[in-house]
């Protein structure tokens, strides 16, 4: 499977390299500017990102140096453009090695910039990009969401009709994993027709393999080999040997369906190959998968298997979900052919959910109903057009009726004047007996103004400035991480530790900006925010269930404190995170209900438990109290050894 992606290939860049970069290199970052403001159509900037896109089909580790030279260079300069294209090519090498939660980061500042500059095709080219992110992760709504925005600004405003078929082939990958074949056929086709009109070689290559590769799953395996081996001379021709392999998986795929499994396993084999040389892992395990399904089919099941387990260290380490249900599926085969039956229930079982949750009858109808939306909103532009003629002439007519009710207004007006002139001396002594009261009045707001006010400069603050500078502490961890060859175990962990610390403490922050943004927090609100933290939990723990049940009878319009309603959330907070600590715990609930005109909040678990009277309270359940006490609430804490834990907080909440 290819993507089409977004960047210039001007081949004679490759020589500027050999005259101009290496010796440029051996300079300061001075000399290096100086150079690229000498340089008037094609700057030293986008030569390093030329040779990062260069690199990026054959050495990712080469194609992040250049770009992350690029982007030194382009923000010393201050070129806002330069710097986005920067990005871009830094997004592309860490998409190239799987990094996708990397490569996300730096599309989404490279689509930042480009709105504030208004490059307006420079941000379709970011929303092509992203939705191919999402497409991996087999978030497809997503995906589709972003390709019809870049489709939609293409059509409009790009001079370069070539992004037009890009974004379609793009768009058929999508519904190839919805198993609409017909539909991808068709954009894929579509697509075709327009490169060979304008003598595209590039994109003529890759929609010929994407066509073969759709032709595997409707089941017309020779018409795929045949368009599989032609994109493979194509790319050999053009020096894009980088993308080889993934025609030598569409024949493998072919090659055994016909069962000519010896010949499939050579091209399976050279496909691996060629992906370990370029890093390119989320390929190479859909590679591995195909052949563990080459080798089951003569019976080998150890090395099918063999490559099934390599195949999954990689892929649940770099969350490739759609690979992940397919290896998932074949270990549930392997198991059911070898007797192992237990195994094969519990692989077949985690496939089963998987596949649900990557193909469920909701997101099908979210990813027709995206089409569907843009293709309406194209004939409404067309209904539209027709319609401002129309719209002009009434206008006209609008005009002169609201002279008209303008006129009568300002007669209206005169004569309310004259009014109130007349009852101003009636009322000129009330309003010197209530000009005392009017003034306390002002002077409370006033002072509750300046507190608002108060609060919400605090609370930028810490978003702007402390939120800014832990975003920039992680992404330099990942720059560490990822830029360097660090060896050392401890430091990596370490590294890793102090990301997932300042992680945690940016939540904590937004936590403390939403109470503080607040006068008064509603029940619904503090209910909304236990229901996301509980969620987030499930996500996150795997090996815990999660549940939070709410009763029907409490009132939603309650309102607290922003002082109240942060430490009811901490308290809840707080338990759930000392039960996943030390509970050890399968299910961990929070339960609310209203218990004698008090809020009842009940978290517990079926866990370890801990003697209450002997054992010494951590920090986690001092704060607990202190936060009660605070409250002017109750707060029971009841724990059995091996039966588990519970926490009851009573608020009263009328009086």
């Amino acid at each position: 499977m290819l993507f089409l992606y977004l960047n210039m290939k001007n081949v004679y860049l490759l020589l500027l390299l050999l005259l101009n970069i290496l010796f440029s290199f051996s300079q300061n970052l001075d000399s290096l500017i100086n150079i690229s403001k000498h340089k008037k159509s094609d700057s030293l900037v986008q030569i390093l990102n030329e040779i990062s896109w260069e690199y990026r089909n054959s050495n990712a580790d080469s194609a992040l140096y250049y770009a992350t030279k690029a982007l030194d260079i382009s923000i010393l300069i201050k070129n806002q453009k330069e710097i986005a294209s920067s990005y871009n090519s830094i997004a592309a090498s860490y998409e190239a090695t799987g990094e996708l939660d990397s490569a996300e980061i730096y599309h989404q500042r490279s689509l930042s910039i480009k709105k504030k500059i208004n490059d307006t095709i420079g941000i379709a080219d970011s929303y092509n990009n992203l939705g191919i992110i999402f497409d991996t992760r087999g978030n497809y709504s997503k995906a589709l969401e972003n390709y019809f925005i870049a489709l939609e600004i293409y059509e409009n405003y790009s001079k370069d009709i070539s992004k037009i078929p890009m974004v379609l082939v793009n768009i058929g990958i999508v519904y190839k994993k919805q198993k609409e074949y017909k539909k991808v056929l068709n954009y894929y086709q579509e697509a075709l027709e327009i490169y060979k009109k304008n003598n595209n070689k590039v994109g003529q290559v890759i929609t010929t393999g994407n066509i073969g590769s759709v032709l595997l799953n409707l089941g017309d395996y020779t018409s795929s080999i045949k368009h599989s081996l032609e994109a493979k001379q194509m790319y050999a021709e053009l020096g894009y040997t980088r993308y080889v392999p993934y025609m030598q998986v569409n024949m493998a795929i072919a090659k055994d369906s016909l069962k000519q499994f010896q010949e499939a396993r050579q091209d399976y084999l050279a496909s691996i190959a060629a992906f370990k040389k370029d890093q390119n892992l989320y390929e190479l395990t859909n590679a591995k998968v195909g052949l563990s399904q080459n080798y089951m089919h003569d019976g080998l099941f150890n090395k099918a298997y063999q490559h099934l387990k390599e195949a999954l260290v990689i892929i649940r380490e770099k969350d490739f979900k759609e690979i992940e249900v397919k290896a998932l599926k074949q270990l549930a085969e392997i198991d059911a052919a070898t007797g192992n039956y237990k195994k094969a229930f519990n692989n077949f079982k985690a496939y089963a959910i998987g596949k649900d949750s990557l193909f469920e009858k909701e997101k099908i109808k979210v990813v027709f109903e995206l089409e569907t939306k843009y293709k309406t909103e194209k004939k409404e532009k067309q209904i539209l057009i027709q319609r401002a003629d129309l719209a002009e002439q009434g206008l006209t007519i609008q005009k002169r009726n609201y002279q008209l009710v303008s006129l009568l207004g300002l007669a209206l007006i005169l004569g309310l004047i004259g009014y109130i002139f007349y009852n101003q001396q009636k009322l000129k002594n009330k309003q010197l007996q209530k000009e005392n009261e009017l003034k306390d009045a002002l002077a409370k707001i006033e002072t509750q103004n300046r507190l608002q006010e108060q609060r919400l400069r605090i609370s930028r603050d810490l978003h702007d400035n402390i939120g800014a500078q832990l975003t920039f502490i992680i992404s330099s961890l990942d720059n560490l991480k990822y830029g360097f060859s660090i060896e050392d175990q401890k430091l990596t962990n370490k590294l890793e530790s102090i990301s997932s610390f300042t992680t945690e403490t940016i939540y904590e922050l937004r936590d403390t900006i939403w109470a503080m943004n607040k006068n008064e927090i509603s029940f619904e609100d503090l209910k909304t925010r236990i229901t996301n933290f509980i969620d987030k939990a499930n996500l996150v723990e795997t090996n815990t269930e999660f549940e939070f049940k709410c009763a029907d009878n409490i009132d939603k319009e309650k309102t607290f404190t922003s002082v109240d309603g942060m430490n009811i959330y901490r308290i809840i907070q707080e338990s759930v995170n000392n039960a996943i600590k030390y509970a050890e715990s399968k299910i961990i609930s929070v339960n609310i209900s209203e218990v004698n005109k008090s809020l009842s909040i009940k978290i517990e678990d079926e866990g370890k438990g801990f003697d209450v009277s002997s054992t010494e309270l951590g920090n986690g359940i001092n704060n607990i109290k202190k936060r009660a006490y605070e409250l002017n609430a109750e707060i029971e804490i009841n724990s059995t050894p091996n039966k588990g834990t519970s926490i009851i907080l009573l608020k009263p909440i009328y009086t």
